[in-house]
């Protein structure tokens, strides 16, 4: 006797220790769902109310549990419809959050919806259905009290309870429902969510199928009930509780607890009920918390409770509890708090971009960018392999690739890559490593200007997933990179730039001093003795061709010196003085020049500083000259095209585009146009435009020169 006395308060320590533990995990479950939703749908609030009415159901059977052993049944009137409330609810709340996440209300997925509209109407009749019963039905307590359990004993089928039979069979729809739609989910609406969804597959099917064991083993028990026994052998186990029934609660707890804690790995993980495309790293921290709290707090209180001792005393344990635990969970914000500023203290140091930009040293952007980009993905991200490609306005300075580790090779064109990069809302972009040389997201990389880059992560060390704000912090990281990079080879080319015109200047200057005073000034003053004497005839003619000389050398001197092109631009405007040198200079290059010159941009383009126009007029010059001197490839016969379109955009676009033998992808032309063509894209870049040169799909090269008005 003393044995089943102790084995049963073994058993309802137990229970009550897994009845409380679902209690606050499915609590906290139910409340983060709905605090930390993106948005806060319909199928949220289903969700999320679906897992505190698990929690309620748990709250009656807290209750029952209690209340039964303390032999006081009278209390349990308020609890009685609450747990029924709470177990109608929540297989239904399942059934509707495992179909949003399978997307059943997504716009692609109309086969899907087709498949599953009918199992819906099903098990949504049969739980109005429940609900009339429960409200119409006569409930045990009222007027028959079995040992203190209550039950509803109204209307009858085959001796049992309409309620009790009908209700197995809906939560065995409701499960079975939902995990043949687990199995063949609708598609995605966005390609980022794929790897969270198969990921969190496993632990929804592991709750699916916990859940699926549950309602089986009800079906069973009350199949036995209806068949073997009756409404007698119902009457006869209320009257006396056995050990088996303690057992039986004891296992579809466990099941339910297995269930609930799948669950919870799939929401924080996974984020699956929130609605947000990637998970967020501090929310698994929590969900850890929360449960070392839930099992320290139903485990002491429930030993506390079972072992006889007097309420204050189990107060007092639980609030102990509470307080090491605060002091633990405070603890590890510390720690988790000093990691946080030891991965950010390579971003909060200085570049050195002064430095950098007097550096006499070649133009090497990854020198200063790499050891960024390490402390990046090594100490923040933990990713295997990374690579910063640069796009847009930025290509023209930063022209390859920065790979992490330096040894990993991006040599690939990356521009079907960067055309999918297409929003600045797109957080990330799902890759396939094989064809990404390892790649599995790609994160664009925005300015005020357009897209500058994007930045290709390989997948974590520990193989898990890239949370919401690993994403931002490396969208972040990876425009401050560009910018940085960006900045240092701006500046060096201006200062390079700067160093060799005053080189030219001085040159120049010595030049035409040397020239002047050696052999200008000599020359003129023995013409003027040749003139001055009596000489005649021969004499004459030598001073003539003297100063003929001299003439031809200061002609010679000036063409030296620098153009004076800015005065015909004043004069006839950007495009046809543009118009006039291609023609010129040029003509016969090309078999063919076309023009087509938007109304509106011809008009504009006139209103661009004669700054402005000045450096949009020498660097297409130059990207002509280019396209003319390298279009052919060394094989005269070969045909070459050259097209000029000009278009307004907010600012002067000019589109020069050759069909000659092209570049190379991914070589250092590919982005920049030529080393030639670098001071010209840095003097677009001083002004506010931009020079982006790239191969043309049916062969040639296509260059976008952009200034602003």
């Amino acid at each position: 006797m003393e044995w089943l006395i102790a084995q049963v308060s073994l058993l309802y320590s137990i229970l009550l220790t897994l009845s409380l533990f679902n209690i606050v995990i499915l609590l906290w479950l139910g409340i983060t769902v709905l605090l930390y939703a993106a948005k806060r749908t319909l199928a949220v609030w289903l969700a999320g109310l679906g897992l505190v009415a698990g929690a309620l159901f748990f709250v009656s059977h807290t209750a029952f549990i209690v209340q039964t052993a303390t032999g006081a049944p009278p209390a349990l009137t308020t609890w009685w419809p609450v747990g029924w409330m709470s177990l109608i609810y929540a297989p239904y709340a399942w059934y509707l959050a495992i179909l949003w996440h399978a997307g059943y209300w997504g716009a692609s997925a109309v086969q899907f919806r087709r498949r599953h509209r009918l199992q819906l109407g099903i098990v949504t009749l049969l739980g109005l259905g429940l609900l009339a019963i429960f409200a119409t039905a006569r409930p045990m307590h009222a007027n028959i009290v079995l040992a203190g359990r209550y039950f509803v004993t109204a209307p009858l089928f085959l001796g049992m309870p309409l309620l009790v039979l009908v209700y197995p069979v809906f939560v065995f729809l409701c499960i079975g429902f939902s995990f043949e739609a687990l199995m063949r989910p609708g598609p995605v609406e966005l390609p980022v969510q794929q790897p969270a969804r198969l990921r969190a597959r496993p632990w929804l099917i592991t709750s699916t199928m916990s859940l699926l064991g549950v309602s089986v083993l009800m079906l069973l028990m009350l199949l036995y009930l209806v068949v073997y026994a009756g409404r007698a052998s119902m009457s006869m186990m209320l009257d006396q509780p056995l050990i088996e029934a303690y057992w039986l609660d004891i296992i579809i707890s466990l099941a339910i607890t297995a269930a609930v804690v799948s669950t919870g790995q799939a929401v924080v993980a996974y984020e699956i009920f929130t609605g947000r495309t990637v998970p967020r790293r501090g929310l698994r921290r929590q969900w850890h918390e929360a449960l070392v709290l839930a099992g320290g707090f139903s485990g002491a209180v429930s030993v506390s409770f079972s072992a006889g001792m007097h309420p204050i005393y189990t107060a007092l344990i639980a609030t102990v509890l509470v307080a090491v635990v605060l002091s633990l969970l405070g603890w590890r914000a510390h720690l988790e708090r000093q990691r946080s500023m030891e991965q950010l203290r390579p971003f909060a140091e200085s570049e050195r971009v002064f430095e950098g930009a007097l550096s006499q040293e070649a133009l090497r952007p990854e020198e200063a960018a790499l050891p960024l980009l390490e402390a990046l993905c090594r100490d923040t991200l933990e990713a295997r392999s990374a690579y910063l490609i640069p796009a847009g306005h930025v290509s023209a300075l930063v022209s390859a690739p920065i790979s992490y580790p330096p040894s990993a090779s991006a040599d690939r064109d990356w521009r079907d890559v960067l055309e999918r990069c297409s929003s600045p809302d797109t957080m990330a972009v799902s890759l396939d490593p094989a064809q990404c040389a390892g790649a599995i997201w790609a994160i664009p990389l925005w300015s005020a200007r357009g897209l500058m880059g994007a930045l290709l992560l390989g997948e974590k060390v520990n193989g898990g997933l890239y949370s919401e704000e690993e994403m931002e912090i490396a969208r972040a990281s990876g425009e401050h990179l560009l910018d940085t990079v960006a900045a240092i080879v701006l500046t060096r080319r201006l200062v390079a730039l700067q160093r060799q015109r005053l080189t030219e200047l001085r040159v120049l200057d010595q030049q035409s001093r040397r020239v002047l005073h050696d052999e200008v000034l000599p020359a003129i003053h023995a013409a003027l003795l040749e003139l001055g004497g009596d000489r005649q005839g021969r004499e004459a003619a030598d001073a003539a061709r003297q100063l003929a000389a001299v003439h031809k050398r200061v002609s010679a001197l000036i063409r030296e010196m620098p153009s004076g092109a800015a005065s015909r631009l004043e004069e006839i405007g950007l495009l046809a003085a543009l118009q006039e040198t291609v023609t010129a200079e040029f003509g016969a290059d090309f078999d063919t020049t076309e023009w087509a010159i938007a109304p509106d941009a011809e008009a504009e383009a006139k209103s661009l500083p004669a700054t402005v126009a000045s450096v949009v007029f020498h660097a297409a010059r130059e990207v002509v000259r280019n396209s003319a001197r390298h279009g052919r490839g060394g094989s005269a016969g070969r045909p070459l095209h050259l097209r000029m379109e000009v278009t307004w955009r907010g600012g002067l676009e000019l589109a020069i585009s050759d069909d000659g033998v092209g570049i190379a992808p991914g070589s250092a032309h590919s982005s920049a146009g030529g080393h030639g063509l670098e001071l010209h894209s840095t003097m677009l870049a001083v002004v506010g435009g931009s020079l982006v040169t790239d191969a043309r799909p049916g062969g040639g090269i296509r260059t976008v020169l952009y200034a602003p008005r």
